[in-house]
């Protein structure tokens, strides 16, 4: 039975990871395996080897999660892509306040960490517009090259290092990145080839991420929230559906554009009364 409801929370954390906007490391919080996670990845053998069985059905959980949403998903950008890049667009702005509040948690917002705003946020919109200018192909890549692998490890690693911060969502930086389509279209075709630098990649990240974030937030918190908060605001451009036009698709977008917006705001709060109790 306790295999079976850590399964069913890896579950969790498994949907949690694939959609843009929700945080593993906030889901983990609210099922209450945040600390046991945080302190079974680790590069600790005799760690891993105790906390061996809850991590294998954890991440049997997650796999069977993430592959459910992957499907979904993936058919989601290939039949409706205008409704469904505005619908993370509303999820990436409303998780906005969540990571500001996480940015500003110990005391107010200094000046000096506009800079590393400013500068993260100015890589996206040269990113955006180098990739107009090159007609660069935004949807899911399904061919495999060596390049598009080590883009894949970044990414995988990337994303499994955001799962350990709270309010920070691995699948949003995996679609600042560019990836998150190939990588969700490669879960749901079973696309080994993909999957595989994806899977080193996140193991590498949950591996070093713990270590390496621990440091980041102990000795610069809200520096390193600054630059997360540029690359999100910035990534607004380059999710952003260049075929957008004010018909039935735009509209419906708009709409489920407000309610990506609401989604993120309610689980912040769900997370923050969940705190609240167990303070």
């Amino acid at each position: 039975m306790k295999n079976l409801l850590t399964a069913l929370k890896g579950f969790a954390l498994g949907i949690a990871f694939v959609i843009p906007g929700f945080s593993g490391g906030t889901m983990a919080v609210i099922l209450k395996i945040y600390d046991k996670l945080l302190d079974a990845i680790s590069l600790s053998i005799q760690k891993l080897k105790k906390n061996f069985g809850f991590l294998l059905f954890l991440a049997i959980g997650m796999g069977a999660g993430v592959f459910a949403t992957s499907v979904g998903l993936s058919w989601l950008f290939e039949n409706h892509p205008v409704p469904t890049r505005l619908t993370l667009i509303g999820i990436v702005v409303g998780s906005l306040p969540m990571i500001w509040k996480e940015c500003t948690s110990e005391h107010s917002f200094k000046p000096v960490n506009i800079i590393p705003f400013i500068i993260s946020f100015a890589v996206m919109v040269v990113m955006f517009f180098l990739e107009r200018s090159e007609t660069v192909e935004t949807a899911a890549q399904t061919e495999f090259s060596f390049g598009l692998a080590i883009k894949l490890a970044l990414g995988g690693c990337i994303a499994a290092v955001s799962m350990v911060i709270p309010g920070i969502s691995g699948s949003l930086m995996l679609t600042i990145m560019g990836m998150y389509e190939t990588t969700i279209t490669a879960v749901k075709d079973l696309n080994i080839a993909l999957i595989a630098p994806i899977g080193i990649g996140a193991v590498i990240g949950i591996l070093t991420g713990a270590k390496v974030i621990s440091i980041l937030l102990k000795k610069f918190k809200q520096g390193t929230y600054a630059v997360i908060l540029g690359l999100i605001v910035g990534s607004i451009l380059t999710i952003f559906p260049s075929d957008f036009r004010l018909n039935a698709d735009g509209i419906i977008g708009i709409i489920l554009a407000v309610i990506g917006f609401i989604i993120p705001v309610l689980f912040d709060r769900i997370s923050s009364g969940k705190e609240t109790e167990k303070k």
